[in-house]
């Protein structure tokens, strides 16, 4: 049997848009149905997704995330902000070359010009672009002030795919510019202590945490992951 190459083995991922009746894909609308009635007097719309370290899948939660908000018929963009090991363009199989790095840097001067159109009617994805050397920096900028207001003004949601937490600043200062945040954590590999540190750091600037997920929870008789989502009230 070939062996599958890794763009298509992170195409294959993306189990809300191939695979829509699985326990995974609903498990998605379930987080995306909280979402939509956990903030009645206030607009949710830039959401996003971070966790305390890197390798918890994070990108497919978002991702996955994205596609179910759009098959609800929402306008729905998909922004990899995780400058540093971007991969949402892997996922959605489409070209990194220019993103949202070349458009903070000043070498694109139109935002327009770094949105992909994906195949699904209203799915907009922005990707990372290439590795910048200032990542928090371009982040905390002006210029990304002006991508958050016309993505706002543009966008029924905004799934903001975003670097871990405890490495980097980045997550931390993105954090205090959108509308919520979820946080991630694997199973069998997240460790408790680590989480918290995550949840601290968030806490720490006030940002407004809406839960959790759960990735990679196994359900019985099933090929597919499940994904679990938990709620916090500002427990500690």
């Amino acid at each position: 049997m070939p062996k599958k190459n890794k763009r298509e083995s992170d195409f294959r991922d993306l189990v809300a848009l191939h695979h829509r009746k699985s326990p995974a894909t609903e498990s998605f609308r379930t987080i995306r149905t909280n979402l939509q009635y956990m903030s009645p007097d206030k607009e949710l719309k830039l959401i996003m997704i971070t966790g305390s370290e890197q390798g918890i899948g994070k990108s497919t939660i978002a991702s996955n995330l994205a596609l179910t908000f759009e098959m609800n018929g929402d306008k729905t963009f998909i922004v990899d902000t995780d400058m540093r090991k971007p991969v949402v363009h892997k996922l959605f199989n489409i070209p990194n070359f220019k993103g949202l790095s070349t458009y903070l840097s000043g070498e694109e001067k139109n935002i327009e010009g770094i949105i992909h159109k994906f195949k699904q009617k209203e799915l907009y994805i922005i990707s990372s672009g290439p590795v910048p050397p200032n990542p928090s920096e371009l982040l905390n900028s002006k210029k990304m002030q002006k991508v958050l207001a016309y993505l706002k003004e543009n966008a029924d949601i905004v799934i903001i795919d975003a670097p871990p937490l405890l490495p980097v600043t980045d997550s931390v200062l993105l954090s205090q510019k959108v509308d919520g945040v979820i946080m991630t954590a694997m199973t069998n590999q997240t460790k408790k202590d680590v989480f918290k540190k995550g949840v601290q750091r968030l806490k720490q600037v006030n940002a407004n945490l809406l839960g959790s997920v759960l990735n990679k929870y196994p359900v019985k008789g099933s090929q597919y992951y499940n994904y679990q989502n938990y709620y916090y009230y500002g427990h500690e």
